[in-house]
C-alpha cells in the first residue's frame, strides 16, 4: 500500500489513550507508532507526565523528535536531549494552591484523602509521608504504581519553598472525585494559573495559558507543519485544547461525552487499541 506523501504530526496522550486500563501499551499500538515514525511521520507524546514518567514502550520507540510534557509546560527536544520551551508557574503559585487545598480539606466535615506531586526541572517530587497510604487508594486504578515509579520523595513536601517556586506543574489527587472537582472549581478563574484534569478526582495546575495545544505550537513551527496535518488523540480535559487546535481531532471511546463532542472523530476505547485502530485506518495500514 502506498504511504501518504504528506508528513503528519501525531500528538498522542498517554493515560486513557495509549495506555490501557492496566497502564500498558499493547504491542499492536507500539507497532503502529513505530511504523509511522519509520515512514517519516512525527509521533509526539503529549502528556501530563514528565519525560521520566513516560511509559518504557514510548521511550523505546525509535525516531521521536519532540514531546509535549507536563500538559505543555515543557516541550522536549528528544533528538538533542534538551528543553525546547519551558513555562514554569508564577513564583508563589504552588505554595498558594497547596495552602488553599489544606483550607478546603479542613473545612469539610469528612476525612479527605489526597496526595500531592509537583514537577520541576525534569524531576517529580512527592511527600515521603504518603508512601504508606497508597494502598488505601483503589478508586484511581493504577495510581499507586504510577506514584511509586520515577518520583523523588521528600520530607515535609509543603515546606520545600525553593523547589515549589521552580514548579512547572502541580498535581493533586483526591481519592473521592467530588473533592477534586471542588478544588478545580475554586481555581477556575484565577489569573495566574489554569487547572484541568486527566483522571477522576485530580486537579492539575500549570501557569495560565499553558496547555497541550499551545505546547504543540513550537513543535509545529520547528517541523514546518500546519494544523491541517496535525492529528491529536486524547480522552480527558487536559487534552481539550490539543483536540481543538488540531486539524484532525480524535477522542477515545472511553472519553467523556464533552470530549467526544469536541473531536471530529471518535475511535474505540483504550482497552481495544482505539488509537491504533484509527491510525491504521487513516494511514491505510494493513492489519
Amino acid at each position: 500500500m502506498e504511504q501518504k506523501k504528506e508528513r503528519y504530526i501525531i500528538a498522542v496522550d498517554m493515560d486513557g489513550t495509549l495506555l490501557n486500563s492496566q497502564g500498558k501499551i499493547t504491542k499492536r499500538t507500539a507497532d503502529v507508532l513505530q511504523r509511522l515514525l519509520d515512514e517519516g511521520h512525527y509521533v509526539v507524546p503529549a502528556s501530563g507526565r514528565s519525560l521520566g514518567l513516560l511509559p518504557l514502550a514510548v521511550s523505546a520507540l525509535k525516531g521521536i523528535s519532540y514531546a509535549v510534557l507536563e500538559n505543555g509546560a515543557v516541550v522536549w527536544d528528544w533528538k538533542n536531549s534538551c528543553v525546547l520551551k519551558r513555562f514554569p508557574m508564577p513564583e508563589g503559585a504552588a505554595e498558594r494552591i497547596l495552602a488553599s487545598a489544606e483550607t478546603y480539606v479542613k473545612a469539610e466535615e469528612e476525612e479527605i484523602l489526597y496526595f500531592v506531586e509537583f514537577f520541576a526541572e525534569g524531576q517529580v517530587y512527592a511527600d515521603k509521608a504518603d508512601l504508606e497510604r497508597f494502598s488505601e487508594v483503589d478508586i484511581l486504578g493504577n495510581f499507586a504504581d504510577y506514584m511509586l515509579y520515577g518520583h523523588t520523595y521528600l520530607e515535609n513536601l509543603m515546606e520545600q519553598k525553593d523547589l515549589l517556586n521552580q514548579a512547572e506543574k502541580l498535581n493533586l489527587f483526591f481519592a473521592v472525585p467530588k473533592h477534586g472537582a471542588a478544588v478545580r472549581k475554586i481555581w477556575d478563574n484565577d489569573l495566574e494559573v489554569s487547572v484541568t484534569s486527566s483522571v477522576p478526582g485530580n486537579a492539575e495546575f500549570n501557569a495560565r495559558g499553558v496547555d497541550k495545544g499551545n505546547g504543540l505550537l513550537p513543535v509545529m513551527e520547528k517541523l514546518g507543519i500546519d494544523k491541517e496535518h496535525v492529528i491529536a488523540i486524547g480522552d480527558s480535559d487536559n487534552d481539550l485544547e490539543m483536540l481543538q487546535m488540531a486539524g484532525i481531532s480524535v477522542a477515545m471511546g472511553n472519553a467523556a461525552a464533552h470530549i467526544k463532542e469536541t473531536a471530529v472523530y471518535v475511535t474505540g476505547d483504550n482497552d481495544h487499541d482505539g488509537a491504533a485502530v484509527f491510525l491504521e485506518k487513516f494511514f491505510c495500514f494493513d492489519k
